[in-house]
């Protein structure tokens, strides 16, 4: 890492894609660098690869060629079985669909990541418990998912993805399933864990909603990245836009 404070280092990354009709470049040499509690949104149209690089960042996905480096791991280095470790314990990860069991109460899903990396049956329950209040549902522990609106299971969804104290929080999109209401809502819960945990937050998003609370904006276009903006910049664009 060439800073103290950088965390996530993505150095000249192409994923090519085989398809039918041939090869489909989703990344073609994206560069960026991320510190270590910064809330970074990642925006682009469909088709524009930032999902694609959500995942390279997220150990979810290993690119074609170049590197990422997190922490001092380099990603295309480690096993499988290493990786999942690493994911386990470092990272939190919050979908658009939600992705939770519907058999299991929200205190299960928040508590099965807990026990996955290790902890006792009591350990997770509480921390899954702990969790749910972070997030403002200690009172639906005992609800399923169908029990529970969009925004709460949102909620339960990012209460399981902070449950084992991950360094870095990945959201795919977390408000697209959402009303504007509550995708806000969503929005500001997300910042202010990002401040009291210190917890690196990256997000792919198309809610512009996302931009008065990022410090960076990267904008992803063609597997390339089209610029970035600061805070600064940002809060330029927000006071446009309202």
């Amino acid at each position: 890492m060439e800073h103290d404070n950088t965390i996530i280092e993505v150095r000249d990354v192409c994923k090519t894609f085989k398809t039918g009709r041939g090869e489909v470049h989703a990344l073609d040499g994206i560069n960026l660098d991320v510190t270590e509690g910064e809330y970074l949104s990642v925006m682009g149209p469909s088709g524009s690869g930032k999902s694609t690089l959500f995942n390279m960042i997220g150990a979810l996905d290993l690119p074609s060629s170049g590197t990422v480096e997190i922490g001092s791991i380099f990603l295309n280095q480690i096993t499988d079985r290493q990786t999942a470790y690493f994911r386990s314990r470092h990272m939190g990860y919050i979908f658009q669909s939600y992705n939770l069991i519907s058999s299991l109460t929200a205190h299960k899903n928040v508590a099965l990541p807990a026990a996955l990396a290790g902890a006792t049956p009591a350990e997770a329950g509480q921390r899954a418990f702990e969790a749910l209040e972070e997030v403002g549902l200690s009172d639906r522990c005992s609800h399923r998912p169908d029990e529970l609106s969009g925004g709460q299971q949102q909620r339960v969804a990012i209460a399981r993805a902070i449950v084992n104290r991950p360094t870095i929080l990945l959201a795919d999109e977390p408000t697209a399933n959402l009303d504007l209401h509550t995708g806000e809502q969503i929005i500001v819960l997300l910042r202010e864990l990002s401040r009291k945990f210190g917890v690196t937050v990256i997000t792919a998003t198309h809610d512009h909603a996302m931009l008065a609370v990022s410090d960076r904006v990267v904008w992803v276009a063609d597997g390339k990245i089209e610029r970035i903006a600061n805070a600064s910049e940002l809060r330029i664009k927000v006071g446009n836009i309202g």
